[in-house]
């Protein structure tokens, strides 16, 4: 693939962003869909970012397959999966930012996607010649792609608490997955990082905190729909899979490891494991800082530090994949004790709060 391959899409993709998210910002404010001001701040905050960032990919994509990318039997199998997941995952955030769903709702219909997701990819897959596998086999990696495409599409969704945390994340991620593409010469999984890499980018711009506007569900839902389906197109030569489904672990600790935290410490404190609260990672961390920007610095850095472990660990490095595991399991005990111990005087968590530019509206405990 040419070099103009990447640098024309990535270009595209920001150059899009740059101009969606004002104008989709613009709309949601003059059609009254926004997070509304709660007398601690008088910030209008547009909630629909999604809308800008899937639009800027989708168009930036479109070069992509048509001049860039040779149309090879993977690509022949993954455009389908791309739109029809796409499209609901899409449907399901929009649906979500505007109307609010009920958690089984929103449950039933990412679980739906997910199967969707590997079951029509596995049958592709197969359909094309590209992979040839048992009754059994198939069954595994059915029930595998769908458990982790539930994970990743949850885990986006659940780290978006705070301005610009889930945007620099995203950014963070989309880097490590395109030198993941370069490197194993998978042209597709590098083009559709960077693409990513420039829509975020964008849009991190506006979402920097303080927040102009925020990605919500439609945004976050499908970011993780994008990077589920990289981490699977990466494991489709067969070549090092177990490194290389480690690696991907990695490159997305940080939201996996909020969501597996949010629900062991519901578990383990008797609290409803669906219920949403403010104790999330980056809530605790917020908490002790006092600082939005703090916190995304640190938590960037951390993502950072595993993005880097995970494409070692990729190229099959053992030391990294040692490192990588001590660092998620200290992370892990550390914010779980903290969680679990975790005490602070409601209004001192609503002056934190609000004093943060997080309005009312925005974090008042709602069913996940």
């Amino acid at each position: 693939m040419p070099t103009a391959g990447f640098i024309i899409p990535v270009v595209l993709s920001f150059v899009f962003g740059y101009l969606f998210t004002p104008l989709v910002r613009g709309m949601a404010v003059r059609w009254k869909i926004c997070e509304k001001p709660n007398g601690r701040t008088s910030r209008d905050i547009a909630h629909i970012g999604g809308v800008a960032i899937i639009g800027a990919i989708l168009i930036a994509l479109i070069p992509v397959f048509v001049l860039f990318l040779p149309y090879d039997p993977v690509q022949r199998a993954f455009l389908p999966v791309l739109i029809g997941s796409g499209f609901f995952t899409f449907l399901l955030g929009i649906i979500d930012d505007l109307r609010s769903l009920h958690y089984l709702y929103k449950l039933f219909f990412q679980i739906a996607v997910s199967i969707f997701i590997s079951a029509g990819g596995i049958a592709l897959l197969d359909h094309f010649g590209i992979v040839h596998l048992s009754l059994l086999a198939a069954l595994i990696a059915f029930a595998c792609g769908a458990l982790w495409m539930l994970a990743v599409t949850t885990s986006f969704n659940l780290i978006d608490g705070i301005d610009g945390l889930a945007s620099g994340l995203a950014l963070i991620a989309s880097v490590a997955f395109a030198v993941a593409g370069l490197l194993f010469d998978q042209p597709l999984v590098a083009a559709l990082a960077l693409v990513v890499f420039g829509a975020v980018l964008a849009f991190l711009r506006y979402n920097f905190p303080p927040a102009q506007i925020f990605m919500g569900d439609s945004g976050s839902l499908f970011l993780g729909l994008i990077f589920g389906l990289m981490t699977m197109l990466l494991l489709v030569p067969g070549k090092a899979i177990l490194y290389r489904m480690a690696g991907c672990i990695f490159v997305l600790s940080i939201p996996l490891i909020d969501t597996t935290l949010a629900f062991m410490r519901r578990l383990l404190t008797n609290h409803p494991v669906f219920e949403a609260d403010l104790k999330h990672l980056h809530h605790i961390l917020l908490y002790r800082f006092e600082s939005v920007r703090k916190v995304d610095i640190f938590m960037w850095c951390l993502s950072i530090v595993f993005g880097l472990l995970g494409v070692l660990t990729m190229m099959g490095n053992i030391l990294a994949f040692v490192l990588a595991v001590v660092a998620q399991l200290a992370v892990f005990v550390l914010a779980l004790h903290g969680m679990v111990h975790f005490a602070l005087p409601r209004d001192k968590v609503e002056d934190i709060l609000g004093r943060s530019g997080i309005t009312a509206s925005r974090f008042a405990p709602r069913r996940e």
